[in-house]
């Protein structure tokens, strides 16, 4: 009968410690919440990010006329704002060079007013007389958001 109640005893015991085990610790609790927390902080972001078009393949016989400028991804400066930086592109004759200072003309525009950006020519049909320029917009760290 005594070797019965320590074998019941032991098994009661042993199976408490096993419980115990799989019971989190409140360290563990909290770095799981704070993983769900970034996790879910992160996806509506992922969940809008847009393909960029590839940039155009631009030559030494690249030769374009701009009449009118098409901006795309710009949301920090107003249409009209980024026209006035490239307006002395338009009506002439452009080649791989005078795109790449038309492109860093946009990225100064934003630079003077402390944003960074990337601006390119994406791929399209260069015969017309419209000139697609695409802008992935950042924030710097120490600049809110407006």
């Amino acid at each position: 009968m005594r070797n019965t109640q320590l074998t019941v005893a032991f098994s009661v015991l042993f199976s408490a410690a096993a419980a115990a085990q799989n019971i989190p610790d409140a360290g563990a609790l909290m770095r799981q919440t704070e993983q769900n927390i970034r996790f879910s902080q992160t996806q509506p972001s992922f969940q809008t990010r847009v393909a960029l078009p590839p940039e155009a393949v631009l030559t030494d016989a690249t030769s374009i006329v701009v009449q009118r400028f098409k901006f795309l991804g710009n949301a920090r400066l107003s249409d009209a704002d980024l026209l006035a930086s490239v307006k002395s592109f338009a009506n002439r004759a452009l080649n791989e060079h005078d795109l790449k200072h038309l492109t860093d003309a946009v990225t100064e525009e934003y630079r003077k007013r402390g944003w960074l950006v990337q601006a390119y020519i994406p791929r399209q049909d260069l015969t017309g007389a419209e000139l697609i320029i695409q802008v992935i917009e950042t924030i710097p760290p120490n600049k809110p958001k407006r």
